[in-house]
């Protein structure tokens, strides 16, 4: 399998899902710094927690319509939105006029835009490709993600502090661009069948948003994967929170005769992540689908915990870089196979509505992650390595029982698929 092989509506995602996620990555890790200097610490922080349930509200919301209406309709809208949002940002930071309401304004509706597209993108991903592809595809667009991350942090510290109207204005343009793509080489997805069906239940049985998520909360399987997804990410979340904190003030070392701080070797493990990720993520996904599912997961989250605990407590220099290229490679292992397993497990009639609930995991898991940071300051270093330990075999255990729950109608993948490439 080829990138050319992929559905065209899976190929031009990719593309714009990448510009989508440079266009965040270079604007909201900023956000807060902006904030907190215009509207003080304590406004910035309650302005961040409202985008956050903002965002995770409308997703649901446009999650319901869009298996009800089609996908295609709610992405053009929020890419407006979008497109609009960005726009008066560029504005609002201009030599003609520097407005702080206008921005936090404006960087809300870019937050709901942001909610309503992503459950959306990936019901349309799980809408056009088959099972044996979809390893493929998840490898290529964490692959991008990535690599967006990468570029968009590069582009926010260059530009974000003094040149704010240059980075705001080059955004603008990118997403300018996705959503003329949208408009005209974008196709619809969704099956009419289910959205006739689930017409049909509405005025046979009225079922509001309420109702419908309730059903969700039912699917035992769905669930136990949930909670596996929480468990596994919030451990993702407290790199940047207790353990960069714990490198600031307890590391220090030598490097090659060169003194480094603990920021320093925190920055150095988030470089080592990254890069390792952009030039590894193909071909490992490539070389990982000839194995079984659950032994991808199992080994690579066992690799994945192990890496986070010994970042826990451990300041050998040497150590901690070798542990972060383990946590890297179990990350690479389990991801795509979580993926897949999702896109599996989602009814078709309820495609947006399943990606919404599992969007709101991230949520959870980043206040499990500051969480970790309280904790952090009333547990030893080997307390939060063996809480970190106890999290990710948590993790594996339900994401264990999720593929033993397999539907009949969705097999778990055990024989190898044609190996993905790049080109």
């Amino acid at each position: 399998m080829r990138y050319t092989d992929l559905h065209r509506n899976i190929q031009i995602r990719i593309i714009t899902d990448f510009f989508t996620d440079l266009t965040q990555k270079s604007i909201i890790p900023f956000m807060a710094i902006y904030l907190s200097l215009q509207i003080g610490a304590g406004w910035a922080g309650l302005l961040l927690t409202i985008n956050i349930i903002g965002s995770m509200l409308v997703g649901l919301w446009a999650g319901y319509w869009s298996d009800r209406i089609g996908r295609k309709k709610w992405m053009v809208i929020a890419q407006i939105l979008q497109v609009f949002a960005l726009f008066w940002l560029a504005a609002a930071n201009s030599p003609w006029l520097n407005s702080v309401p206008l921005t936090c304004w404006m960087f809300f509706l870019s937050s709901l835009s942001s909610g309503i597209t992503v459950p959306i993108a990936n019901a349309m991903i799980v809408d056009v490709s088959s099972e044996s592809e979809r390893h493929y595809v998840y490898g290529l667009q964490y692959w991008t993600t990535n690599a967006a991350i990468t570029i968009g942090a590069l582009m926010g510290g260059l530009l974000f502090e003094s040149f704010r109207f240059i980075l705001f204005s080059i955004v603008w343009v990118e997403s300018l661009v996705t959503l003329v793509i949208l408009i005209f080489y974008i196709h619809e997805t969704m099956d009419r069948r289910h959205a006739s069906l689930s017409h049909r239940i509405t005025r046979t049985a009225p079922k509001n948003i309420f109702y419908t998520y309730i059903d969700v909360l039912k699917d035992k399987r769905f669930m136990i994967f949930l909670t596996a997804t929480v468990l596994a990410v919030s451990l993702e979340f407290q790199l940047d929170k207790y353990i960069a904190v714990r490198l600031k003030n307890e590391f220090s070392a030598q490097l090659l005769h060169w003194d480094i701080t603990g920021l320093q070797m925190f920055s150095l493990i988030m470089a080592i992540n990254t890069v390792l990720v952009v030039l590894i993520a193909i071909p490992f996904t490539k070389w990982m689908v000839r194995f079984p599912s659950r032994k991808v997961m199992t080994v690579g989250m066992c690799l994945y915990t192990a890496g986070f605990a010994f970042l826990g407590f451990s300041n050998w220099t040497l150590l901690l870089i070798i542990c972060t290229i383990i946590l890297t490679l179990g990350e690479l292992m389990y991801n795509p196979v979580r993926q897949v397993l999702l896109a599996g497990m989602i009814p078709d009639a309820n495609r947006a509505a399943y990606m919404a609930v599992d969007g709101m995991s991230y949520n959870v898991a980043a206040l499990l992650g500051s969480l970790g940071l309280t904790l952090g300051a009333f547990l030893p270093s080997y307390g939060m390595a063996v809480l970190y330990a106890l999290l990710g075999i948590a993790s594996l255990f339900f994401f264990r029982q999720t593929l033993t729950l397999q539907s009949p109608v969705t097999p778990t993948h055990h024989d190898p698929v044609a190996c993905a490439d790049a080109s």
